[in-house]
């Protein structure tokens, strides 16, 4: 299990819930701005995700010249303003250095948004993320998927996410 807290200053809890459930603003503040989406099964791309929404994000183009996305997520509950709860799933989850290691499971992300004295703050939690070891080729690290993507929150998410709050673009 992953269990992370990062603190933001001067943005409240809820400026956060929305820019996070954005198409825009999720790939805005994300890193590198990578192309990122909420998509609902009967209407296809949306401005902003609800229950039942698709996630996919860091989106890049694949061999083929299709977009292709490392994140896949599908959004499992909200309560606006404090909760998104997500099943969550990364393409590295197929990088097993043991093939027979790979799992179809989905893992489930919680992310709890509170006021604090500085500003807000996203409780992370992250549940059944499998510790079989990966190689990913896009950076060259080898280890436990659970440990990579344990710091992927931090540099794809929220490192990103402070830069851009900070430089006061959000529009959600």
């Amino acid at each position: 299990m992953i269990a992370q807290t990062v603190q933001f200053t001067g943005i409240s809890p809820e400026t956060l819930y929305t820019a996070y459930l954005s198409s825009r603003e999720h790939s805005a503040m994300t890193a590198g701005s990578r192309p990122a989406f909420f998509s609902r099964p009967s209407v296809g791309e949306v401005v902003q995700g609800q229950e039942g929404d698709e996630l996919r994000a860091f989106g890049f183009t694949g061999p083929d010249g299709q977009p292709q996305f490392s994140l896949h997520a599908r959004i499992l509950q909200l309560v606006p303003g404090k909760l998104i709860v997500l099943t969550w799933k990364n393409m590295v989850w197929n990088y097993a250095l043991d093939p027979s290691e790979i799992t179809d499971l989905d893992s489930t992300v919680v992310l709890t948004f509170k006021k604090n004295l500085a500003g807000a703050e996203i409780q992370l939690v992250q549940a059944n993320v499998p510790d079989y070891k990966v190689s990913v080729p896009e950076t060259g690290e080898i280890g436990a998927l659970s440990s990579i993507v344990n710091t992927h929150w931090s540099l794809l998410y929220w490192e990103p996410m402070r830069a851009y709050f900070q430089k006061g673009e959000v529009s959600a």
